[in-house]
């Protein structure tokens, strides 16, 4: 495989990311321009532009660079990690929800979104399924790939860690309080640490993709039970 040698793109690449939700969200106030930037452009199209159109890879090379590999043996892995993830957040959600979550805060926060029942179902299924396997495709896939040519795996897995919870800090700081949102985000971190461990040690994505669903399952559990209207 052919080495990067200039550390910037791949900086630009992990600045992508918050760019798109902080327009989406905070500028537009929309939860689907959201979805079109940060899914459609950065999740999407940025990883297949680079890998397919510029540099000529077929789909299968794509898939393959990207961590869709060793699927047997990772499946068992991510089925387990995930089941703990979506009960431990679960029971989290349950102890501790009168601390955690104002109602009224976060309706009010998702009401400037334009999210409302009548496009539950969208919702629902774009932070379970899409976000799971898109952000897994970014972070410890492509973002993860590129990023080990230029620098230790250590490294590789402290800075997608840290990039991928930057974004996640703008949501949680608008959900909850700034002291709960940099405690949920450092959560988040951790999680991140782990995933990328997982990227290496099985080397696949397929543990993250389907923990990472399992642990989105869990969190929309609790917005069901919460919030939904």
């Amino acid at each position: 495989m052919k080495k990067d040698n200039n550390l910037l793109p791949v900086l630009i690449l992990m600045l992508l990311p918050s760019t798109a939700v902080f327009s989406g969200l905070i500028l537009l106030n929309s939860i689907f321009a959201t979805y079109i930037l940060f899914y459609g452009v950065v999740c999407i199209a940025v990883p297949l532009l680079d890998r397919v159109v510029i540099r000529r890879q077929t789909m299968s090379e794509f898939f393959r660079f990207i961590g869709f590999r060793n699927i047997r043996k990772s499946l068992l892995p991510g089925l387990l990690v995930g089941a703990v993830f979506l009960t431990a957040i679960y029971l989290f959600s349950l102890i501790f929800s009168r601390q955690l979550i104002d109602t009224s805060t976060m309706t009010t926060a998702l009401d400037r979104w334009n999210l409302d029942s009548g496009n539950l179902f969208v919702f629902l299924f774009m932070m379970i399924v899409g976000n799971s396997i898109l952000e897994e495709i970014y972070w410890r896939g492509y973002v993860f790939s590129r990023l080990k040519t230029l620098t230790s795996s250590r490294n590789t897995v402290l800075l997608t860690a840290l990039f991928y919870t930057s974004y996640h800090l703008i949501t949680t700081v608008t959900l909850f309080s700034l002291a709960q949102g940099l405690l949920l985000s450092s959560a988040i971190f951790l999680v991140g640490v782990f995933w990328a461990y997982l990227r290496i040690r099985f080397e696949s994505i397929i543990p993250a993709v389907i923990s990472h669903l399992l642990a989105d399952l869990g969190l929309m559990l609790i917005y069901l039970k919460y919030l939904a209207v």
